[in-house]
């Protein structure tokens, strides 16, 4: 009886603690109490990784002047061109293909640029994500021009890191849905094992934007190569797969007898064969 009242009195303190320290309501119609005149939102100098980076960019840039030389996509404007509904979500659906109808828009504007400032295409251009405004092109001799004309053209470059920005919001919403999908079917002990043999790549790949000359596509790091951004059904497979690693491995096709015999002589004529 006496721990009860010990154990009841502590969570009583833990409880007024917690109400003490809980921020009161703002009144929205109020505007906040700032020093001095209100400062220009900027985006953070060492922001956390993922899509939150380009997202922060691409809201706290300011919008530019129009650009007659550039065309406009669904996805350029507002929340990628979607409403928000009574509850303030957002229909995925409806934002990826924002996104994607974005997409021919981009290469054109992209193309354009290229072939005035003389970067020729292909090789293909893979416009890498990260912290910094400009893509990010490694191992690319073109990679000084490229962001050059990045520089030259601020509406591009804002174009650019939307799209950045809401591709890796429906990914990682995919990720989430394909996640809350294998919780019912495997249990939380279970879908954490697996979870920890994906690693978080699985969840917040590294993104990038590829362009060919004519077309742009975005695609994701999968180890140490790219594949198409997965979606949401094809990472609720791979999160299958992963719970039966046996059956995984089962299913595969099996390998030509070269490969089998002779993997490195197989991977080099595939090579020579690009």
């Amino acid at each position: 009886m006496r721990g009860s009242l010990h154990l009841a009195a502590r969570v009583a303190r833990r409880l007024q603690l917690s109400l003490a320290m809980r921020a009161h309501p703002v009144d929205p119609s109020q505007t906040l109490p700032t020093s001095g005149s209100q400062v220009e939102a900027k985006p953070p100098s060492q922001a956390p990784p993922g899509f939150e980076v380009w997202y922060a960019q691409a809201l706290a840039a300011a919008a530019p002047r129009p650009d007659p030389a550039l065309e406009s996509g669904p996805a350029d404007f507002g929340l990628w061109g979607a409403s928000p509904d009574a509850n303030g979500r957002l229909e995925l659906d409806e934002v990826a293909g924002n996104l994607r109808a974005t997409l021919p828009v981009f290469a054109a504007n992209l193309g354009r640029v290229c072939r005035q400032a003389g970067v020729v295409t292909p090789p293909l251009l893979r416009l890498e994500a990260g912290s910094d405004i400009q893509p990010a092109l490694p191992f690319d001799a073109r990679a000084g021009m490229v962001q050059q004309l990045f520089d030259d053209s601020p509406g591009l470059a804002r174009q650019f890191r939307r799209l950045m920005a809401g591709f890796g919001f429906v990914r990682c919403s995919d990720a989430l849905r394909a996640y809350q999908r294998a919780l019912a079917r495997l249990g939380p002990s279970r879908l954490a094992a697996v979870m920890a043999r994906q690693g978080d790549a699985h969840a917040t790949p590294h993104l990038a934007l590829v362009f060919d000359g004519t077309s742009a596509w975005p695609e994701e790091a999968q180890g140490e190569r790219w594949r198409p951004l997965a979606g949401l059904e094809q990472l609720s497979r791979e999160l299958s797969d992963a719970s039966h690693p046996g059956q995984a491995r089962r299913n595969e096709p099996p390998l030509p007898i070269d490969q089998v015999f002779d993997p490195i002589g197989a991977r080099l004529r595939a090579a020579r064969q690009r």
